[in-house]
């Protein structure tokens, strides 16, 4: 278990050691708390002028089980030139101390002592784009990638006291929710939600949730307004079918010290590459180089997929890379998914045309699909892989709207992922076209199996398109599709989903639906008295799982009234396992 779980997840916005598997599936967390603001002056922005310099000590660790990585070091800033409103930056790391305990051998990142990287800063503060020269070794990019991704703070508006952007991590897309926690010092706490977290669940079981995310920065008003200070804290609860659940927990923290400042050496700009340090390209170079032939890569493949802890995703990259540059290739790995590619390997097959997202490889998937010398199961997961290869286009949601016609698994796995389709294009005319079908389909259908199978596709859409929809259903007669209805509306945005669920939970009678609702509230970041009152009335059910879900979402709350009704539950509860998950909300002096 420890094997598989430092190889697929420390890969996230926080977490900073990186390693080369990247895990991505749904995930919320907590809503932001509401703070009072204390003098706050309308006017804040970030200052620079050309050959400004600065220092920032910079710390991080994440531990589980007894194993810690942990990362120091002096990040020293030279800003080269002044672009409009953004700053071109250059930067290096000094006095680095980097301990990969929890990291595989093969995966540990490189240290970063003295490699020069490039910034962009805009006058809101935020980061806008890394560039590495060619010298940087993949793992050492997400690495640093990783840290920067701590110091993604946004400066607000006028009178503004909360405020939102759209940000990336390891994990995948978010939102980081901005509260202004004091104006003298400027302060700002940053709490991340909808998180989207794509690929590993579906193909290997991997069950990722992140606890909490919060950190604050105190901003400097004078010589120049940067940040002065960040603190945050970050908790990933990881969970594999059969398999104990794991918490890991990463701590960081930034101190501004001019007097650390460390000359960077001189390196133009020209040099930069402004490559995604999570996209695969960054890491396709080093695999690429040590093969000679397919069948070499081939074999590589194989032989990570027999281990006696197979490396799923680590051989799906590696092919991945292959045929990113040996686009050919494709019909040869094709032609062994026909062929000869046992249970454990076909999956990862699959999973590697997907991440390949070349065009042949779209176009073998679209033929696969419908393909009826193929299983069932070979079927939907060439469905699964059309949805999520490249950019989202019109011409694969037809074809799996097309295929999803078939009433079979794999006509439901096209309809599936066609739904994610939508939750990962920016083409309004593409969403438009899918949710009007969904929509379609779904008042044209009148078995239970069917509408079912829609009604988590329109979740997967993550669309507000469908909250009438979704609510609708949460008073259907049917206890099975009130709770899909659950989980599908807390993949949709909070603030349309909140106040459906609350209202649904508050008439609730089936404990299992029940559950879903209050998985569903925490899954959206549900916070407020109304909650707290709805689960005082059901955390002493006599169904163990209405209590754990109750407990999940109180601990969320952190308010006195959810920490006494956790203290009151505890001392009444009979269930070792209930008594030990509320012991992860309260320390062991409130529980005596």
């Amino acid at each position: 278990m420890r094997e598989l779980t430092m190889k697929t997840l420390l890969l996230t916005g926080a977490i900073v050691i990186i390693v080369v598997t990247v895990f991505m599936l749904l995930g919320l967390e907590n809503k932001p708390k509401q703070h009072a603001v204390v003098g706050f002056s309308p006017t804040a922005s970030c200052q620079f002028s050309e050959g400004q310099t600065t220092a920032f000590k910079i710390e991080s660790s994440v531990t589980a089980q007894n194993h810690s990585d942990v990362f120091a070091g002096i990040m020293s800033w030279h800003v080269d030139k002044l672009s409009g409103d953004t700053a071109q930056i250059r930067a290096s790391f000094s006095n680095v101390k980097l301990e990969q305990d929890m990291t595989l051998l093969e995966e540990r990142a490189e240290s970063p002592q003295g490699k020069i990287f490039f910034l962009e800063v805009n006058k809101n503060c935020k980061i806008t784009s890394t560039a590495f020269t060619k010298s940087w070794e993949a793992k050492t990019r997400l690495l640093v990638a990783a840290l920067l991704d701590n110091l993604t703070f946004a400066l607000p508006k006028a009178d503004t006291s909360q405020w939102q952007l759209s940000a990336l991590d390891g994990l995948g897309d978010y939102t980081a929710h901005f509260s202004l926690i004091n104006g003298s010092p400027l302060q700002i706490q940053r709490d991340k939600t909808d998180h989207l977290i794509r690929g590993a669940v579906d193909n290997f079981g991997l069950m990722l949730s992140l606890n909490k995310s919060t950190a604050t920065a105190t901003f400097n008003r004078a010589n120049p307004l940067w940040w002065q200070s960040i603190t945050g804290e970050e908790e990933i609860s990881v969970k594999v079918q059969n398999e104990p659940e794991i918490v890991m927990l990463q701590k960081f923290s930034l101190h501004r010290d001019e007097g650390l400042f460390t000359t960077i050496e001189q390196v133009d700009w020209s040099m930069a590459e402004k490559l995604t340090p999570y996209d695969l390209p960054a890491q396709f170079s080093e695999v690429v180089v040590s093969y000679q032939s397919y069948e070499q890569a081939f074999s590589s493949f194989i032989s990570a997929i027999k281990e006696s802890s197979p490396r799923y995703y680590a051989a799906a990259l590696e092919m991945a890379a292959w045929l990113k540059e040996h686009p050919e290739d494709v019909d040869l790995l094709v032609s062994q998914i026909y062929a000869e590619l046992d249970d454990d390997a076909r999956p990862t097959a699959f999973l590697a045309l997907q991440l390949s997202g070349l065009r042949n490889a779209t176009q073998a998937l679209s033929e696969m699909v419908f393909d009826a010398n193929l299983s069932q199961g070979d079927q939907s997961r060439a469905a699964s892989a059309l949805a999520d290869i490249g950019v989202p286009t019109q011409e694969v949601a037809d074809l799996l709207l097309s295929r999803a016609t078939i009433k079979d698994i794999a006509g439901n796995s096209s309809l599936l992922g066609v739904g994610t389709m939508v939750d990962r294009s920016d083409d309004p005319v593409l969403r438009e076209h899918i949710i009007d079908s969904l929509q379609q389909q779904f008042a044209d259908t009148a078995t239970i199996s069917d509408r079912l199978t829609l009604i988590d596709s329109m979740g997967n859409t993550a669309d507000p398109a469908f909250t009438d929809i979704l609510s609708e259903q949460l008073t259907s007669q049917s206890d099975t599709t009130r709770r899909r209805a659950a989980d599908a509306l807390a993949r949709l945005p909070s603030e349309q989903a909140q106040p459906v669920l609350l209202k649904a939970l508050s008439s609730e009678n089936n404990s299992s639906v029940s559950t879903a609702l209050i998985k569903a509230l925490k899954d959206s970041g549900a916070a407020s008295s109304d909650v707290v009152d709805a689960l005082a009335m059901r955390i002493n059910s006599s169904d163990p799982q209405l209590r754990v879900a109750s407990i999940d979402l109180l601990g969320a709350q952190q308010t006195e009234t959810a920490k006494k009704l956790l203290v009151t539950q505890y001392k009444r509860e009979t269930d070792v396992h209930v008594k030990k998950r509320i012991g992860r909300y309260l320390p062991a002096k409130d529980l005596r």
